[in-house]
């Protein structure tokens, strides 16, 4: 199948977002079998702006995506957080490709105030949007035509290629990543509260004030350096909601530390990750693993093991395809499948 795979790839960093999801689903999808042009709107944009000529670079970009719609005839358009696309532009291509089918990808929480109205947005010109949050909430977004589904963060063995679970001699043992706490305050508080709480652990904490957020092969190499990892997402009672640090804390081999709140321990179990119930809870789990290394690299691996076998990149992308496509499904995938709409 021809697909356009329309996303932020982020140029003007040169790399730096190298483990972007977007990519994960672009290598699912082709390691499934497909043909992918992939489209970064914001970078064909900024071309114009590059050269002065005002809001230009938007209108640019929208015709730029009809070209290539027009020259590749694709069968599915995926739109991943490509908020430089144009509703009336998407209603021209499907003008043009009668039989497209247009996928939408959100990755961000619903609970921010931003995201409902581009969720209505692109719901005029979409056939379904994938997001990493499930439940109920989900049915307010959903019309006649449109329908909203779940996707977990995949993970990608050629992105996540680190094995944290392998190795005894990292200088950390608990990370925690996060953007800023100025916008999440009762993160920044908890991260500080286990550190008091659990003074003997050598703690890689970034994204509290006076320690910046770390990206690109500085991140990378913060996980490879940490035998445990906290993933501490904007809300933690949102049913299923994480961010994409979930996959690569996972993806990557560290004992992962996730709230049980978020609904997870249905998914996996005390086996493959530390589910805890408040910062009591954490703190006395952390320091069991701290005591007992052995146990931390077991379990570790099981998580490793079962989040690539449940949340592949492939899996997530065969599922977007055969959701969109009103495919039926080809295995019983590990999360909800319910679509509402």
């Amino acid at each position: 199948m021809r697909i356009v795979l329309a996303g932020n790839y982020n140029e003007k960093r040169a790399g730096t977002n190298y483990y972007a999801t977007v990519r994960k689903l672009g290598n699912g999808l082709v390691r499934n079998g497909h043909h992918v042009m992939t489209f970064s709107d914001r970078d064909v944009s900024r071309e114009v702006h590059r050269w002065g000529i005002g809001r230009g670079g938007d209108r640019h970009a929208n015709k730029r995506l009809v070209e290539l719609c027009d020259n590749f005839q694709p069968e599915l358009l995926i739109l991943f957080h490509a908020d430089k696309v144009s509703n009336d532009t998407v209603r021209e291509i499907r003008g043009m490709l009668p039989a497209l089918r247009v996928a939408v990808v959100n990755l961000d929480p619903i609970f921010l105030p931003e995201n409902p109205p581009r969720i209505r947005r692109f719901a005029e010109v979409a056939d379904v949007t994938f997001i990493t949050t499930a439940g109920e909430r989900l049915k307010e977004f959903a019309t006649p035509t449109h329908g909203m589904a779940f996707i977990p963060n995949p993970a990608d063995p050629s992105i996540e290629t680190l094995k944290c679970f392998e190795r005894d001699d990292q200088p950390f043992d608990f990370l925690c990543t996060i953007g800023t706490e100025l916008t999440t305050p009762w993160r920044g508080r908890m991260m500080r509260d286990i550190e008091a709480r659990v003074p003997e652990a050598r703690y890689s904490f970034h994204g509290l004030e006076g320690r910046p957020y770390l990206q690109g092969h500085d991140y990378m190499d913060a996980i490879a350096s940490a035998r445990m990892g906290l993933n501490l997402s904007r809300a933690d009672d949102h049913y299923l909601y994480s961010s994409d640090r979930f996959a690569q804390y996972a993806g990557n081999g560290l004992l992962v530390f996730v709230a049980r709140s978020t609904g997870y321990d249905e998914i996996f179990s005390d086996e493959e990750f530390v589910f805890f119930r408040d910062l009591d809870d954490l703190a006395e789990r952390l320091r069991y693993f701290l005591k007992n290394d052995g146990e931390r690299q077991r379990v570790a691996r099981n998580g490793y093991e079962r989040y690539h076998a449940f949340f592949s990149e492939r899996l997530v992308a065969r599922y977007v395809e055969e959701v969109v496509m009103g495919r039926p499904l080809s295995e019983d995938y590990a999360w909800p499948t319910e679509v509402h709409g």
